[in-house]
């Protein structure tokens, strides 16, 4: 699933007119190299929530979903927040896992490894983590156990880590957004009360940002035009990444 449907609201004024998923990036649409990257994974069922401008969004990918096998796009009339649109989008889920992304990350993160140590550990949840300051907020404990969210000091042994926008969700997960009696919520608040409820199963992946993979938020004009000299320095960074 890409997580598609937030106002840009950092991106003004270039998502004053079109939603976050169409601002270009290296002569491509956000959403365009997360299709492109995600086809190479041939998913079972290809999900993407929108609502700022969704109908551009849509048809657009109306266009752009040759090569899945199942396509669905889901128009939020009243945006969902993160926790919402999961739970939203949960009941068309069938299957072991669903890998979420967020459309405002610019990236060659396989999600392969991460989906492998997910099934054989039995996670309830998988985030791809990497050591990032500007954006470190997530405690993880020596064995790879995620145990807080915020921006604090992290407990002896343990670390703070940032969330690259890459997750793997297990069914039990979203059973559990499905119980949740909102509609409209984020979701990493739910983790954390999942983890103040004694949920000891939401796990860290890390991976090195800083010499093996390629990672950048681009949320605001700032961080695209970082993007964007990035694409200029390194040829053929931008044929490599979603």
């Amino acid at each position: 699933m890409i997580l598609a449907a937030g106002f840009g609201t950092r991106l003004r004024p270039l998502t004053e007119r079109m939603p976050k998923a169409l601002v270009p990036v290296g002569g491509q649409p956000l959403i365009q190299r997360c299709l492109d990257y995600f086809r190479t994974l041939r998913p079972g069922l290809l999900l993407v929530n929108g609502h700022h401008h969704a109908g551009q969004l849509a048809v657009f990918l109306d266009s752009k979903v040759a090569g899945y096998r199942r396509f669905r796009f889901i128009h939020e009339p009243e945006i969902l927040d993160t926790g919402g649109a999961l739970r939203n989008a949960s009941p068309l889920v069938q299957g072991d896992f669903l890998v979420t992304v967020n459309v405002d990350i610019v990236s060659d993160i396989s999600p392969l490894d991460a989906l492998a140590s997910h099934l054989r550990n039995r996670a309830l949840v998988t985030m791809i983590l990497h050591d990032h300051p500007r954006y470190n907020q997530v405690e993880v404990d020596a064995v790879g156990r995620i145990v807080a969210f915020g921006r604090r000091r992290p407990r002896p042994g343990n670390r703070l880590l940032a969330y690259t926008g890459i997750q793997i969700c297990s069914p039990t997960l979203l059973a559990l957004l499905r119980r949740c009696r909102q509609d409209v919520f984020p979701l990493i608040p739910f983790y954390q009360r999942l983890l103040d409820h004694g949920r000891r199963d939401l796990l860290a992946h890390v991976v090195d940002t800083r010499y093996k993979f390629y990672w950048r938020d681009v949320g605001t004009p700032q961080d695209l035009a970082a993007c964007e000299a990035d694409f200029a320095a390194r040829p053929g960074l931008a044929a490599a990444v979603f």
